[in-house]
């Protein structure tokens, strides 16, 4: 809420969720970008008061990936609780996959729903399911691998030439919402 923070929806939200466009679609190479304040006024739960919103509560990103591939993200926060929705589709000239949750963090948290218009085998049940649990198990995924790697003597854990990428990504994002043209990633 407060811009001095330095955190807003698109350093939070948005760089997870490029970054899960770019683990399905390969990577991100142009965007354009639209950001609002649709909701003028927060009340903190804290304490009921009311502030005035300083950073947006909706980001819109159009871009392409390296393949070609043309996506689009719409991000709302300041959305109740009940009314929280996550989906991801991916659509093609044969078909459709579609993952959804209702969590108010997306695809970070809670349980997820696969579906597609072609037959599949469904994927295991999770051993642990709801809440925050989905968070806690992946980042404990990410330090199983970075064992892994290290252990092997491998690098495929992300590490800060993907940070610096995705810093690169939400910049060019930001650039492309403050000066309404679009932006290419370096």
């Amino acid at each position: 809420n407060q811009a001095s923070s330095g955190a807003s929806l698109l350093t939070i939200i948005g760089g997870h969720t490029l970054d899960l466009v770019e683990a399905v679609l390969g990577r991100i190479v142009e965007v354009d970008a639209r950001t609002e304040i649709l909701w003028p006024t927060v009340k903190l739960i804290e304490n009921g008061e009311e502030r005035s919103r300083e950073t947006a509560d909706h980001v819109g990103v159009l871009g392409k990936t390296h393949s070609g591939a043309v996506f689009t993200v719409d991000i709302n926060a300041g959305v109740a609780r009940e009314n929280a929705r996550f989906t991801f589709e991916v659509r093609g000239s044969e078909g459709w996959l579609s993952l959804t949750g209702s969590h108010p963090y997306g695809f970070q948290a809670g349980d997820l729903e696969l579906t597609s218009n072609d037959a599949f085998v469904s994927p295991e049940q999770p051993a642990v399911s709801g809440g925050f649990m989905g968070s806690a198990i992946n980042v404990g995924e990410v330090y199983a691998q970075l064992c892994r790697d290290i252990q092997a003597g491998r690098y495929d854990t992300p590490g800060f030439e993907h940070a610096l990428h995705n810093a690169r990504l939400i910049e060019a994002v930001a650039r492309a919402a403050k000066r309404g043209e679009r932006q290419r990633i370096i």
